[in-house]
């Protein structure tokens, strides 16, 4: 099988029925989940050098703040996003290195093991990924899980203050 039929086996079979599940929202390629403060937000990001034949991708975990709200129809970006890390900062660094996964994230090629990758791509989201971002309920949660993400923690204070002054500064106005 082709690496990129791999990828779209791995996106219908694995992420679209746990994301669908997990009550997250999507535009394409990005799914979200909100909240009343923000919103978790899932990306898949194909590196430029990636081929139909070998594809190198990661996933793009972070929050959004404000939130993403449907009635707004706007696609959010990734570059919006107050915190964006690789699927890194949820797995264990035990299994940060295998067959499919290396230092900037997985790896796929025609001819692998799809049973096996597949196997692997659903273990690492329903033990590891999708527990850790669903105990993230609020935005206190969400900084006691970055709280030792360097650049990250401090970025995500940020925006939580300047949300809080913007909210202050609209019910004063």
């Amino acid at each position: 099988m082709k690496a990129i039929e791999i990828l779209k086996k791995m996106n219908t079979e694995i992420l679209a029925p746990l994301l669908k599940e997990a009550g997250f929202s999507n535009d394409g390629d990005i799914w979200w989940k909100s909240t009343e403060e923000f919103s978790l937000v899932l990306t898949l990001q194909n590196y430029w050098w990636s081929t139909d034949d070998k594809i190198d991708f990661r996933i793009n975990l972070g929050l959004m703040i404000p939130p993403i709200h449907e009635k707004s129809k706007k696609r959010p970006e990734i570059t919006e996003l107050a915190v964006c890390v690789s699927q890194d900062c949820y797995l264990p660094e035990s299994i940060q290195f295998h067959k499919y996964k290396n230092s900037i994230g997985y790896c796929i090629k025609n001819g692998d093991n799809v049973k096996e990758f597949l196997e692997l791509i659903q273990r690492d989201f329903e033990k590891f990924i999708m527990p850790q971002l669903l105990k993230q309920k609020t935005l206190e949660d969400c900084v006691d899980f970055y709280k030792d993400v360097p650049f990250w923690n401090q970025r995500l204070n940020r925006f939580i203050e300047e949300q809080r002054f913007k909210l202050m500064n609209n019910l004063a106005g």
